[in-house]
C-alpha cells in the first residue's frame, strides 16, 4: 500500500489502513508513523454529529506502533491547546486517550485527570460567555466527562465513583455559577444513563445519604426538565394550526423558524391536513415577495410535502437568481418523480450546470436506460471537505437502492465505499453490497478495522456466517 493510498483511506476511515499495518514488519511501519501523526493532529470525522469522532480507529492504528509516545505528545499539546476552542478536535483527543486509558495506559490516564482539573477551574471562574452565547470550555468538559464514564474503565464500579464524581462536582459549579444549568450538561447525564443504566443513575442521585452537590444536581435537573416540559407546551399552542395564518404572520414580518419549525408542513400531512398543504402551495404559487416565497417554499421542500408546489414554479425558482430560492427549489425537485423532472435533470447534467442536483433529481426519476450516463455523473462530482455536494449525491443514490426496479447501477456501491468521506453513509453502502453478494472474503475482513462500530459488528457476523461458525 502506497503512503498516498494510505492517506486517502485514512481521511475515509477504512479498515485497509489499519489491516495494511497489521501485516508490515516493524521496520515498515515507520514509513507510515507521520501520516498517522498527522491523523492524530486533524479533525478526522467528515460529520461527527452523525458518525462521531473516530477516535477508536487512530487508537487502533496508533497501537500498531512499538512506542506511542510520539502520539501521546502531540495529543496532550492538542488537548490543552483545545480545550479553548470550537470543534470536534477536543473530543477526538480526549476520546483517544479514554481509549489509552482502557488499555492500561498511566500517562493518559493523568492527561485526562489534569486537563479535566483545569476547565473545571476555568468554567468556575468565568462570569460571561462569548460572543453569540458560545462557550466552548464547557461544550468540551462535557465531552470530557462522557469520556471519563463512557470510555476509560471496562469496570463498571469505577465508572460509576467517576460519575459520582462528576455530578458531585457539577452540582458544585452550578450552584456557584449562574452561568450554568442542568441544560449544559444533559447530554452527560444521558451518556451515562446509557453506560450505567437509567435505574443506576436515578438510583445514585436520589440516595437518601446524598451529598449536598449531588443533591443539588438532581434538583436542577428536575427543575429543568419541569421547566422544558412547561416551554414545549407553550411553543406547540403558539405554532400556527393553518395555512392562512402561516400566510398572515409572514405578512407581518415573522419567518419560518420564528413562528414555527421547518417540520410544520411534515406536521400538516401527519395530521392528515392534506388541504392545509395545497394552501401553502398555492399561497407559494401566487407570492411575488421573494422573501416570503422562500419561506413558504422552506415548509414544502421535504418528501411529504414536496408533491404540492407546481412544478413550473419549481423549475422557474430553481433558474431565478434568488440564490437561497434555487436552493430549497432543487431540494424540492429532487423529491419529484415526473417526466419533466427528469427531461430537466439530464438537460443540466448534458451542460454540466447544477451537477449535483440534476443528479439527485435524476436519482429520483431513475430508468434503467440511464445507467451509463447516470454513473458518469455521480463520478463528476468532486469529493472534498470543503465542497458537501457529493454527500447528498451519495445519499440520493443510495436511496435508490432502496426501491424496487432493475437495471440499478450496482457499480456505483464500491465507488461509494472507496471514495465517501462519512463513514455514516458508508454503513448504508456496505449494507446494499451485503444484499447484493458483493462483499467478498477480502472486503469483510477489511470492513472489521473500519472506523464505524456498526460496519465492524456488520462485517464480523457476515464473516462468521460465511466460515461457518
Amino acid at each position: 500500500m502506497t503512503k498516498k493510498a494510505f492517506k486517502y483511506d485514512m481521511q475515509r476511515g477504512l479498515g485497509s489502513c489499519v489491516l495494511a499495518l497489521k501485516n508490515m514488519r516493524d521496520n515498515e511501519k515507520e514509513a507510515f508513523l507521520p501520516i498517522v501523526m498527522w491523523g492524530c493532529s486533524h479533525d478526522m470525522a467528515y460529520d461527527a454529529q452523525c458518525e462521531g469522532c473516530r477516535s477508536y480507529y487512530l487508537y487502533e492504528l496508533i497501537m500498531e506502533f512499538s512506542d506511542i509516545t510520539p502520539f501521546l505528545d502531540v495529543v496532550e499539546k492538542r488537548l490543552f491547546h483545545g480545550m479553548h476552542s470550537t470543534g470536534w478536535e477536543f473530543a477526538q483527543d480526549c476520546t483517544l486517550l479514554a481509549y489509552l486509558v482502557s488499555d492500561g495506559n498511566k500517562r493518559a490516564w493523568k492527561i485526562l485527570t489534569a486537563c479535566y482539573q483545569a476547565l473545571l477551574k476555568n468554567l468556575s471562574d468565568k462570569r460571561r460567555r462569548g460572543r453569540y452565547g458560545i462557550l466552548p470550555e464547557r461544550d468540551n468538559f462535557e465531552h470530557m466527562c462522557v469520556a471519563l464514564v463512557y470510555s476509560c474503565f471496562d469496570d463498571r464500579e469505577r465508572s460509576i465513583r467517576i460519575y459520582k464524581k462528576i455530578v458531585r462536582d457539577l452540582g458544585v459549579l452550578i450552584e456557584g455559577n449562574a452561568l450554568y444549568d442542568y441544560d449544559d450538561f444533559e447530554w452527560f447525564q444521558a451518556s451515562s444513563a446509557d453506560r450505567l443504566g437509567k435505574r443506576t443513575v436515578q438510583r445514585l442521585l436520589h440516595r437518601t445519604d446524598a451529598d449536598g452537590s449531588t443533591a443539588n444536581y438532581a434538583r436542577f435537573r428536575e427543575e429543568c426538565l419541569k421547566t422544558r416540559k412547561s416551554e414545549n407546551e407553550r411553543k406547540r399552542r403558539s405554532d400556527p394550526e393553518t395555512a392562512d395564518e402561516v400566510y398572515r404572520r409572514l405578512k407581518d414580518g415573522e419567518k419560518v423558524g420564528q413562528m414555527c419549525s421547518l417540520m410544520l408542513g411534515r406536521t400538516f400531512m401527519r395530521q392528515d391536513k392534506k388541504l392545509e398543504v395545497l394552501k401553502l402551495a398555492a399561497y407559494y404559487r401566487e407570492e411575488t415577495d421573494m422573501d416570503i416565497r422562500y419561506n413558504l417554499l422552506r415548509l414544502l421542500a421535504n418528501k411529504l410535502c414536496a408533491w404540492a408546489p407546481e412544478l413550473s414554479c419549481l423549475i422557474a425558482d430553481a433558474q431565478s437568481g434568488h440564490a437561497e430560492l434555487s436552493e430549497w427549489a432543487f431540494t424540492a425537485l429532487g423529491y419529484r418523480k415526473d417526466a419533466k423532472v427528469r427531461d430537466y435533470a439530464i438537460a443540466l447534467l448534458q451542460k454540466k450546470e447544477h451537477m449535483a442536483d440534476a443528479v439527485s433529481m435524476l436519482a429520483a426519476n431513475y430508468e434503467a436506460a440511464d445507467r451509463e450516463f447516470f454513473v458518469e455523473a455521480v463520478k463528476q462530482i468532486p469529493i472534498t471537505y470543503a465542497d458537501g455536494y457529493w454527500h447528498s449525491v451519495f445519499h440520493d443514490v443510495t436511496d435508490l437502492f432502496s426501491v424496487p426496479g432493475t437495471g440499478k447501477p450496482k457499480e456505483l456501491l464500491p465507488y461509494m465505499y472507496r471514495n465517501t468521506l462519512c463513514s455514516f453513509c458508508r454503513e448504508y453502502v456496505v449494507k446494499e453490497m451485503g444484499r447484493r453478494r458483493m462483499l467478498t472474503r477480502e472486503l469483510l475482513e477489511e470492513m472489521q478495522y473500519d472506523c464505524n462500530e456498526n460496519i465492524r459488528v456488520y462485517a464480523d457476523k457476515k464473516l462468521s456466517r460465511m466460515m461457518g461458525i
